[in-house]
């Protein structure tokens, strides 16, 4: 018998609730609403290029909130001052529960429902994405509704956010 294998969460799947380390206690994460989730997770440990990431993330986390996505970074190290959310997943518990190995980091889109319409994963060579990339990504999802399957954004003129 072999080892089981583990599962990478990915495109189409729900997005857990996850319970992570808030400065002020447990957190839970996604948060429901009316907003889509990037969930960016780098390396465990102090990794100086996962660090450079969520900074240059930050700056693009005013175009993310436009096209109504909220942000939420996790780190098994301190929980840097950010203007996102930044919180905690020192038991690794939330990588187990994504299928996300312990030496890779992810980025993962939700849309406001809770389905994930993107997940990338990264070894030491950290090939994220580009933060224009994540708003372009982020629109994407904004205009489109997964309930009705309506490829623009003519669903929210009927529908209030």
């Amino acid at each position: 018998m072999t080892g089981a294998t583990r599962k990478v969460i990915g495109a189409g799947d729900l997005l857990p609730r996850l319970t992570l380390d808030g400065p002020d206690g447990p957190r839970s994460a996604p948060w429901p609403g009316n907003q889509a989730t990037l969930l960016v997770l780098v390396h465990p440990g102090s990794c100086p290029e996962c660090t450079g990431y969520l900074d240059e993330v930050a700056g693009a986390v005013d175009d993310l909130r436009s096209w109504g996505t909220q942000v939420v970074g996790v780190t098994s190290g301190s929980l840097p001052d950010l203007p996102f959310v930044v919180l905690g997943d020192g038991d690794g518990a939330c990588r187990r529960r994504l299928g996300i190995a312990d030496g890779e980091a992810a980025v993962l889109l939700a849309d406001r429902w809770g389905e994930v319409n993107e997940v990338a994963t990264f070894g030491a060579d950290h090939g994220f994405p580009l933060p224009r990339q994540l708003v372009e990504s982020a629109k994407i999802v904004d205009v489109s509704c997964g309930e009705c399957n309506v490829p623009g954004p003519e669903w929210r003129e009927t529908e209030p956010l």
